[in-house]
C-alpha cells in the first residue's frame, strides 16, 4: 500500500511537472550580457548561454520548441553572424527540444550519458538530429574565436550526463540545472541524479573558478556565493530525509513535518519546482536500489 501511495504521488508530480511547463511559454525572451563575450537568453525553458565571436555563435541548450521561432528571431536580431556550435547540458526537453531546428548545420556536442538518455526519450523525429550530435566522457576542450572553452563531466548530479561549461576567457560557468538559483531543484532520480555528488561538484566548481560568474540552469545570473548557497539547501535536504528514513518514516510523513523553511532565498516556483516535491525526490533518490 505504501509504495502504491508513492506511485500515485509520482504520478500527480509529473502532471504538475507537465501544466508547469506548459505555462513556461508566457515568460519573455530577454538577453543580458554576463561578462565577455557571453550572453544569457531568458524565456520559455532553461537558460541559453551564447558566446558571440565575429565568425559565429556558440549556443548552449535550446528551450522548448514551440518558442523555436522566436528564439531564432530574438538571437538573429542580437547577431547576424551564423550558429556554428550547441552545447547541450543535459536530455531534458526544455533545454533541448528546439535544437534540431535552431543547431540546424552547427556542430553539437554533449555527454555520452546525455545522448544514450536523448536516444531513449526523444520523439522519433528528433532521432535524425540526435545520431549526430559528437560526445565527450570527463573533458574537452574548444576554441571557439579568441574564447577558450572547457566542457566538465563531473560525474552524476541532477541527471547521469550532465555537462559544465566553462568559459575561461570571459570567466562564465553555464551550469545547466546543476543550479537553480533561487528555487529548489528537479532531482531526475529515474536518469541517475546523485544528490551527494552534486555537492562535492559545486564544491569543486567554487575552489576552482570562485570569482566566475555562472549562468544557472533557471533563475538570474549571479556568483558563487549563491551556488553554495544551493549547496547547503542540497546538504540539509539529504540530511532531513536521511533522519527521516532512519525513523522509518515514508516520504509523506516527511513532507508533511519538514517544510524547510530555513532557506528564505528558495521559494517555490509553480507546482511543480517546490520543496515538497524535493523531499519526495530525495526519498526516492535514496531509497533507490542500485542496479
Amino acid at each position: 500500500m505504501k509504495n502504491k501511495k508513492l506511485f500515485n504521488l509520482y504520478l500527480l508530480v509529473i502532471v504538475l511537472f507537465l501544466f508547469a511547463q506548459s505555462t513556461a511559454a508566457e515568460e519573455p525572451l530577454q538577453i543580458e550580457k554576463v561578462a565577455g563575450n557571453v550572453y544569457c537568453l531568458y524565456g520559455p525553458g532553461g537558460n541559453m548561454g551564447i558566446l558571440k565571436t565575429g565568425s559565429g555563435l556558440l549556443l548552449i541548450d535550446s528551450k522548448v520548441n514551440h518558442s523555436t521561432e522566436a528564439v531564432l528571431k530574438k538571437i538573429k536580431s542580437f547577431s547576424p553572424a551564423p550558429i556554428t556550435h550547441m552545447i547541450l547540458t543535459h536530455y531534458h526537453w526544455d533545454h533541448t527540444d528546439g535544437a534540431k531546428t535552431i543547431a540546424k548545420g552547427a556542430v553539437s556536442i554533449c555527454h555520452e550519458n546525455c545522448k544514450e538518455t536523448l536516444i531513449r526519450r526523444a520523439k522519433k523525429t528528433n532521432q535524425d538530429y540526435i545520431a549526430t550530435i559528437k560526445t565527450f566522457d570527463k573533458i574537452q576542450k574548444l576554441q571557439v574565436g579568441k574564447e577558450k572553452i572547457t566542457l566538465l563531466h563531473l560525474g552524476p548530479g541532477h541527471t547521469s550526463g550532465d555537462t559544465i561549461v566553462i568559459f575561461e576567457t570571459s570567466g562564465v560557468i553555464h551550469s545547466g540545472d546543476l543550479f537553480f538559483h533561487g528555487m529548489p531543484p528537479y532531482i531526475d532520480v529515474k536518469e541517475g541524479s546523485d544528490t551527494l555528488n552534486w555537492i562535492r561538484i559545486i564544491e569543486t566548481l567554487s575552489k576552482k573558478y570562485p570569482d566566475y560568474k555562472i549562468i544557472p540552469g533557471h533563475g538570474k545570473i549571479t556568483g558563487m556565493k549563491n551556488y553554495l548557497y544551493f549547496a547547503d539547501y542540497l546538504k540539509y535536504l539529504r540530511k532531513e530525509v536521511s533522519a527521516g528514513i532512519k525513523a522509518g518514516k515514508d516520504a509523506g510523513a516527511i513532507m508533511k513535518e519538514n517544510k524547510l523553511d530555513g532557506f528564505k532565498k528558495i521559494k517555490d516556483k509553480g507546482f511543480f519546482t517546490t520543496r515538497k516535491n524535493n523531499i519526495l525526490w530525495m526519498y526516492q533518490e535514496l531509497t533507490r536500489k542500485k542496479k
